[in-house]
């Protein structure tokens, strides 16, 4: 692909480095920053992530990586953000909205930004002042660890802008990667994180030893509850839960082996506590973030979303898995 535009990767874990694997194979150079010094040396030295990811081979002759973040932004054209919603809000802390200025902004996020309860696309436009054509989303089904592999794997490109839609779409097309457009951006941005709590309470519910059986019934309430929420907040009349970006993403976070949520979770149920469970973990269970948030913006909206509730309760109320579970398992069929 002849260069259209010049990126930027923001973020060093798993899934920015299988997005600047991808990006490598349609730019002439890819911008990325990272934050730990030991990522810039290992990439420069190896072409291999030292700690995240690091079966993926990388083109270092076509990487500028730095952990300076304004420069890296400053030499993009797009910028796609792949930090953890966790830590968004102090890493974008030392940008101001002239930064992001001409630029178009793709989030690859999985979560919400806790300290303000907001998706991403809302925090770039009230904090940066960035435009809705300005704005776009990548999302699975995927796992990067598949990525490093390059198994096949179908992503979708959404946003309020049809063109910007497309041209991320091709940015990410590669020989083992194909990407479907979408209008649907705000329900995208919720599927991606609702599927996260539903992943994790799935988790919960194999940790604490119910079979495939009993699995299947309660995550098809899960995906129904998803769809009632979004629906809800955002109606669309073209929108199908059925496809990939909705159902897609999140059964594969539900059910594979690379999933950390349903990781998280299965810890939970075995009766690890939160914190423990994190330690094990080492890297970031975006589900933990989201539950809180969807509560707090749920207290405004005020939607029927028992498994969400239940599994905030969990994880922050330390209320009991099994009895738990067991409330909700007798009002589902």
């Amino acid at each position: 692909m002849e260069d259209k535009s010049k990126v930027a990767v923001i973020g060093s874990g798993t899934w920015a480095t299988a997005i600047v694997k991808i990006l490598l194979n349609n730019f002439s150079s890819v911008y990325w920053w990272v934050r730990e010094p030991e990522i810039e040396e290992g990439i420069k030295a190896k072409g291999r992530n030292p700690l995240y990811l690091s079966s993926a081979l990388l083109d270092k002759q076509k990487i500028c990586i730095s952990t300076d973040l304004k420069y890296i932004v400053s030499q993009a054209d797009t910028v796609v953000l792949v930090v953890p919603s966790a830590y968004l809000f102090s890493t974008l802390s030392v940008l101001q909205a002239e930064d992001f200025r001409g630029k178009n902004v793709i989030s690859a996020i999985k979560g919400l930004v806790p300290e303000r309860m907001e998706t991403i696309s809302s925090y770039l436009v009230n904090v940066f002042n960035l435009t809705a054509d300005r704005l776009g989303v990548i999302s699975g089904p995927s796992h990067a660890e598949e990525i490093a592999t390059e198994r096949l794997t179908y992503l979708a490109s959404a946003s309020a802008n049809g063109k910007l839609a497309e041209e991320t779409a091709v940015y990410f097309r590669c020989n083992y990667v194909r990407v479907h457009v979408s209008n649907d951006m705000e329900g995208i941005e919720f599927s991606v994180v609702l599927k996260n709590i539903y992943a994790l309470a799935a988790g919960i519910f194999r940790g604490i030893g119910y079979g495939d059986n009993l699995l299947a019934l309660f995550n098809t309430n899960c995906l129904n509850e998803m769809t009632h929420f979004i629906s809800s907040l955002f109606p669309n009349a073209d929108r199908n839960v059925f496809t990939a970006p909705y159902l897609g993403d999140f059964l594969v976070t539900a059910y594979s082996q690379f999933s950390r949520n349903r990781s998280f979770g299965i810890m939970i149920g075995n009766g690890y506590s939160v914190r423990t469970a994190q330690l094990e973990m080492k890297m970031i269970a975006e589900g933990y973030y989201a539950a809180r948030s969807i509560h707090e913006i749920n207290l405004k909206h005020n939607v029927h979303i028992p498994i969400a509730e239940t599994v905030y309760r969990i994880l922050y109320e330390n209320a009991s898995p099994k009895i738990e579970i067991l409330k909700l398992l007798e009002g589902m069929r």
